[in-house]
Parts: C-alpha cells; sequence; structure tokens
C-alpha cells in the first residue's frame, strides 16, 4: 500500500510542455463566451467566489454605459459611437481593478472592430473618433489592471469594412489609407497603455489561403480586394517595443490534435503568413506578434447535426477536448482563448442568469479537466482524490513486485523477477544483477532490486489508447533511479522520437523518493513500456516499489 503522505513530494511532471513554452513563459488560459457578453463587471466582482474556482487566468470583460441622454455606448458600437468622455467610464476603474484582484489576472476588454455603419477609409473625422475611442479604453484597461484588449472582427454587421466596395478609391490606394489607420488605432492604443496586449480573434491567420500556396500573396490578396492584411501591417508600424498583439486565430474551433492541427497552423503562422509582413515589420512580427487559438466548449455538447460537433474519444467527448486543449496549449505562444454559447461558466449569482446550467454540468469533469491542463501538478490531486475514493485503477500489472511465492529465504533473491517484470542491461557497460528484495518495500516488504548494474532497468508495459493522458509514477531508493517512458506498437518500438524522462524528487525521512509525470500517448501507439533504470557503480543498489500507470481523463 503506498503512504499517502508521500504524496506531497516535489514531483517531475512531464506533459507535451504544454504548462511552459521554449521560452520558459506560462501559457494562459483566457474565458470568453455569450454569458460574458451578457453581463457587466460589477457583476464579474459579485461573483469572484466562483470565478476563483475555475483555472482560468483570464476573462472578457464587456463595457457598457448607459447614458443621461438615453444613449448607450459599448463595446460593440465603439466604433461608430459618439466621442467618448472620459468621466464616464470613472467608476468603472476601480470596478475592472476589481476583476483582477485574485486568480484573473490577464483580462482583457472587448472591443468589436466590425462597424454597424461603414468608416470610408478616407473619413478623417469618423476613424479620429474610433482612434480616440480606443484610447479611452486603453486608457480604462490599464487603470483597470486589465492586459489589454479583446479584438473581434468579425463582420457581423456585414457592412465589409476590411474589403474593397464601390465608392473606395483603387486597391493600392485604398490599402495604403488602411494602412495609415491601423498605424492611427495602434498609436492611440498605446499612447494610453504603452505595454498593452491585443488578443485579436484573427490578425494574418483570417485568411490562411494567401500563404498556404505556392503563389504570390499579396496578389491573392489584391484579387480578393481584401485589406486587413494592409490594415494589420500598419498596426506593425506604430507597435512600440512592450506592446504585444495575439493573433488567436479562431478556425481552431474546427482544429483536432490527431491531425496535428494546431501545430501546423502555428508554424504556418508564425513561417507562411511572413509573406504578407511588409519586409521593415517582419522583425517586430517574429518577436511581438504571438501566436494563439480560439476553442468552441458547444463543439463538445452540440448534437451529431450540428455542424459543430466532435464525438467522443475513447468514449468521452471530454477525452476529445483534453486532447486538442491540450495540443492548443502547447502550441501556443502564451495565450488560447475558450468560447461558448449555450452553457455559462459560471452561476451568476445576483444576475437574470443565475438558473442557467454551467459547463461543469453539461460536461461532468469539465473545471477538473481544465485545471489539469492549466496546471499539469494539480493531476496529483486527482489521483489522491480518486484513490481515495476508490476509482483509481492501476494499468501496470504487479505494481507490487509480489512473487509468485511469498515464502522462502529473505533477502535480495538475485535473478528472481516478480511476475510482469523484465529487465535489461547495456552490454558494454559495467554488468550487475537484477532481482527481488523481500525484506524491503515501500508499504509492503517486496520492491526489484538492482545491484552493480552500468547501464539497465526493469521493464514494466501498461495497454494504453493513442491521445490519452495517462499519469506515470513509481517509488525509488538508493542510487541514481530514474524514468524513461516509451512506447510499442504491436509490440515493436514506436515513435522513438517521443521518449519522456520523469524525475524523482528528493528523499523523505524513510528514504522513498517519489516521481510523477504526466504523458500524452503518440498515435500509432498501444503500449506504454515503463523503464525504471539506474547507472550504478560496483557494489551499489538501487529499489523500485509501486509503479503505477493510470488514465487521467477516464477514472
Amino acid at each position: 500500500m503506498c503512504k499517502m503522505k508521500q504524496l506531497g513530494l516535489l514531483a517531475g511532471a512531464v506533459w507535451m510542455g504544454m504548462a511552459l513554452s521554449a521560452a520558459g513563459v506560462e501559457k494562459k488560459m483566457i474565458g470568453h463566451s455569450w454569458d460574458l457578453l451578457g453581463v457587466r463587471p460589477v457583476d464579474v466582482v459579485r461573483n469572484l467566489d466562483a470565478w476563483e474556482k475555475l483555472p482560468l487566468d483570464g476573462i472578457s470583460l464587456a463595457v457598457v454605459k448607459e447614458q443621461e441622454q438615453n444613449h448607450k455606448v459599448s463595446y460593440g458600437s465603439i466604433m461608430n459611437d459618439v466621442p467618448w468622455d472620459r468621466a464616464w467610464f470613472k467608476d468603472d476603474v476601480a470596478v475592472i481593478r476589481q476583476c483582477a484582484s485574485r486568480n484573473l489576472k490577464h483580462n482583457f476588454l472587448t472591443t468589436y472592430w466590425a462597424p454597424r455603419k461603414r468608416l470610408a477609409w478616407n473619413d478623417e473625422a469618423a476613424w479620429e473618433n474610433f482612434s480616440h475611442n480606443l484610447g479611452v479604453m486603453a486608457w480604462l484597461a490599464k487603470g483597470g489592471q486589465a492586459k489589454g484588449l479583446l479584438i473581434d472582427p468579425e463582420d457581423y454587421p456585414e457592412t465589409r469594412q476590411y474589403f474593397l466596395v464601390p465608392g473606395d478609391a483603387p486597391f493600392a490606394e485604398t490599402a495604403a489609407l488602411a494602412r495609415k489607420r491601423g498605424a492611427q488605432m495602434m498609436k492611440s492604443m498605446v499612447a494610453e497603455y504603452s505595454d498593452i496586449t491585443l488578443l485579436s480573434f484573427w490578425m494574418f491567420s483570417l485568411h490562411p489561403s494567401y500563404y498556404m500556396v505556392y503563389d504570390d500573396p499579396a496578389s491573392l490578396v489584391a484579387d480578393a480586394n481584401d485589406l486587413w492584411p494592409a490594415f494589420l501591417n500598419g498596426m506593425l508600424d506604430a507597435i512600440p517595443p512592450a506592446a504585444r498583439m495575439v493573433d488567436g486565430n479562431e478556425h481552431g474551433y474546427r482544429y483536432q490534435a490527431v491531425n496535428q492541427d494546431f501545430y501546423l497552423s502555428v508554424w504556418a503562422v508564425q513561417n507562411k503568413a511572413l509573406a504578407l509582413i511588409a519586409p521593415e515589420n517582419r522583425m517586430k512580427y517574429k518577436t511581438q506578434v504571438l501566436a494563439g487559438f480560439g476553442l468552441y466548449l458547444d463543439m463538445y455538447t452540440n448534437p451529431s447535426s450540428s455542424p459543430w460537433y466532435f464525438g467522443d474519444v475513447n468514449g468521452s467527448r471530454l477525452n476529445h477536448l483534453a486532447l486538442n486543449f491540450a495540443q492548443a496549449l502547447d502550441a501556443s505562444d502564451e495565450y488560447i482563448w475558450i468560447y461558448g454559447e449555450k452553457m455559462d461558466w459560471i452561476k451568476w449569482a445576483g444576475t437574470s442568469r443565475e438558473k442557467n446550467p454551467s459547463w461543469e454540468n453539461k460536461l461532468p469533469g469539465f473545471t477538473e479537466t481544465l485545471s489539469v491542463l492549466r496546471h499539469p501538478r494539480k493531476a496529483q490531486q486527482v489521483i489522491e482524490r480518486r484513490r481515495q475514493a476508490g476509482t483509481l485503477t492501476n494499468l501496470l500489472s504487479n505494481s507490487t513486485c509480489t512473487p509468485v511465492q511469498t515464502t522462502g529465504e529473505n533477502g535480495f533473491r538475485k535473478g528472481q523477477l516478480p511476475p510482469a517484470w523484465s529487465c535489461w542491461q547495456h552490454e558494454k557497460k559495467a554488468q550487475g544483477v537484477f532481482g527481488l528484495d523481500t525484506r524491503k518495500g515501500f508499504g509492503d516488504s517486496f520492491s526489484l532490486c538492482a545491484e552493480g548494474v552500468g547501464d539497465g532497468c526493469f521493464i514494466g508495459k501498461a495497454p494504453v489508447v493513442a491521445g490519452n493522458s495517462f499519469v506515470v509514477e513509481a517509488f525509488a531508493q538508493g542510487a541514481s533511479p530514474r524514468i524513461r517512458v516509451r512506447w510499442n506498437k504491436d509490440g515493436r518500438w514506436h515513435s522513438e522520437g517521443q521518449d519522456v524522462m520523469i524525475r524523482f524528487g528528493e528523499a523523505a525521512n524513510d528514504g522513498w523518493r517519489h516521481a510523477f509525470g504526466l504523458v500524452q500517448v503518440p498515435a500509432g501507439a498501444d503500449t506504454l513500456v515503463l523503464l525504471l533504470g539506474a547507472q550504478q557503480a560496483a557494489g551499489e543498489k538501487t529499489w523500485f516499489d509501486n509503479a503505477a500507470v493510470y488514465s487521467l481523463f477516464t477514472p
């Protein structure tokens, strides 16, 4: 039996690198949804206890103000509104700051960049007005300790703001104007908030067909009369060194990890899309524009008749969600944003939405799944809860190292291994001895033991399903214990470039060290091969016990 106190030891969590990027930047999950568009920052403050239970790093905040003249200004009408007066929002600064007082440190103020009435590109007054309002919104974000602005450029009103329309000047001339306007908008925002982050649902990822062909991307843009790339280049013209733009790629709604879609998309956005960037802006693009994704929760709850539908993976739609979200986090530079329509993130106390069902109601285990995806070390808590509830299944046979016969000589039985275990050692290194120790164990009196092995390991195997996430743990004492996870398919080595190393923590008072890690099974693999190894000098011993492989998202 395992000693529960050991689970508090430092864990060597390894899981596709999704908690940290290669640069050491912690990945972030941002919540966005119909319920967040339908409530106000004061409602968020009223429900901070509920938000603190979710593993989100930030949310979108919708600013709407009723004016004395019965006129409403809002995030949705910012492009066409009258010039905003900061005095209208003086009370909102403190409220928005309260929203960031706990776990929501990366909030974004929502802004729609598709106008109800199209702004003519040569209309100085109209663009100056929009520029002014964006400056007020950036001022509000900075004062409220929000991370920046959320940009939704989707053309809901169908005014075709970012395409050439009759009455515009010829394309080249209008594109130059669009670039000027992009710079104008950026200058207005960064004048108020120099290190602002702009999270847009699309940037250059909006039309990947321009750069995913062996053709002239600039000509394809001109043929489509598309002004959006020129507008974005204008924003890059004026971006200061401390500001950042996030290409949130809403196409991620339909991406599937099994096809490596998230990785391929980031590669394309970071490399192929350079063809749409003005040469003088390419270094800014490489260093200040981050790749991210939008993920759509309704894909995992809609009926199969919906065009927005993902089905089961290994018997669970939540497994499918976990698989896609894990790869999206891993592939992103820092941010992913999560959108939903039919359910709410929380029970909105004190609002008309209070009785609406939540995503946790619809997808039991949803909150726990997001929590482990965002903070992989929390998998230990999940495993411990299942252990206490008696619902934990170890897929590794004979983890307690119990021999066929428990009676007989006590001590190190050299050359005798318990059922389900085998061993290997490097033929060109010092040859040692593998066996079973019947006087030492983690919670019992049985353990695997190696002595004087220059380079070798015990081998255990567990059946797994490609794409699923698994917890691997073991306990060890003695010299240089280590764990390597490898993969088999039909009894042969598979995906040899995707081995995972898991380290052991410091020794507890009784000398046992704990290793705990998370792995995701590569495509095609059907068996997890657990190698419990050591590199020993003559006379050194290493003991291993209670190794385990648990399915993470399916108890």
